[in-house]
């Protein structure tokens, strides 16, 4: 059996790997060595087995990152298992996805598109916004405006520079999933808005980049304007320099991200993890 990254194909060491019958009880565990091979004897012909890839933790929380169902034939010599982890040498395969000209205001699908990109799923960010993500138009009732609640759909359209707004975590996992449900492929969208900073980490060393809303510049939140939210009637003051990035790393004083505007860069963590709390901790994962 031998294990590699998702993206890229490469190799990778040191996962440890379970493989279980078909009643799902365990039989064998081992760890992936030599150019990522992972060896079991004493498999039956015919007899379908799956097998568990991930670091040790993974399996005390259940997310382990990959899991494939195989049949063992007496003519099977090896099994390929693409796993969601990452060679830490490398780093991430984050494709860079830029949102203009097209997509002003459209850096939340964006960073989605580039995400679904990396686990391999052929789209395209004016594809996911035109057929995935939920938005609802702007109304104006008696000169007041009346939009929708950002939490679940996009006010306006991301490809005008001048009423695109933005949308926050929700629709974003909803425009995942339902892609993610239509192209039949093995992976979930969830929103982990409220993760701490050793949560948002841990998926990063698991593999998994995080979608993130920050700031434009890390710099304070700026709000002017808004609109009324049509559902409940409140008041929804509009952000000025919202934005959303992917985290690829985390280090001890820097993060590195793929930012929809300028492509990979290295941001002050502190500075980024604050605008993240800043505009409420709002965060998406893809596994």
């Amino acid at each position: 059996m031998l294990t590699v990254e998702f993206f890229s194909g490469d190799p990778l060491n040191d996962l440890y790997v379970v493989l279980l019958n078909e009643e799902g009880k365990e039989i064998d565990s081992t760890i992936s060595l030599n150019k990522g091979e992972a060896q079991f004897n004493n498999l039956q012909p015919n007899e379908t087995y799956t097998v568990k890839v991930g670091n040790p933790n993974n399996f005390t929380t259940g997310m382990y990152l990959t899991e494939k169902k195989f049949m063992y034939t007496s003519s099977t010599q090896s099994i390929l298992v693409q796993t969601y982890a990452v060679n830490h040498n490398k780093g991430f395969g984050v494709p860079v996805i830029l949102q203009n000209p097209e997509l002003p205001n459209g850096c939340e699908i964006t960073t989605l598109t580039a995400v679904l990109n990396y686990y391999g799923a052929e789209t395209s960010k004016l594809e996911m916004d035109q057929n995935y993500l939920p938005k609802q138009s702007f109304e104006y009732k008696m000169k007041k405006k009346y939009g929708p609640n950002p939490n679940q759909a996009y006010g306006g359209e991301p490809s005008n520079l001048e009423t695109g707004t933005y949308v926050f975590a929700e629709p974003i996992v909803k425009a995942a999933n339902n892609f993610i449900t239509e192209r039949k492929l093995d992976l979930h969208a969830k929103n982990s808005s409220g993760s701490t900073i050793k949560e948002i980490t841990n998926y990063i060393r698991q593999g998994i980049p995080v979608i993130i809303w920050v700031t434009l510049d890390l710099s304070p939140p700026k709000v002017k304007g808004g609109w009324i939210m049509e559902e409940t009637g409140e008041y929804h003051q509009m952000y000025q320099n919202l934005h959303t990035m992917v985290l690829l790393s985390v280090g001890n004083t820097t993060v590195e991200v793929m930012d929809p505007r300028k492509g990979l860069i290295t941001l002050d963590k502190g500075a980024f993890f604050n605008s993240y709390e800043a505009l409420g901790e709002q965060a998406v994962v893809v596994y």
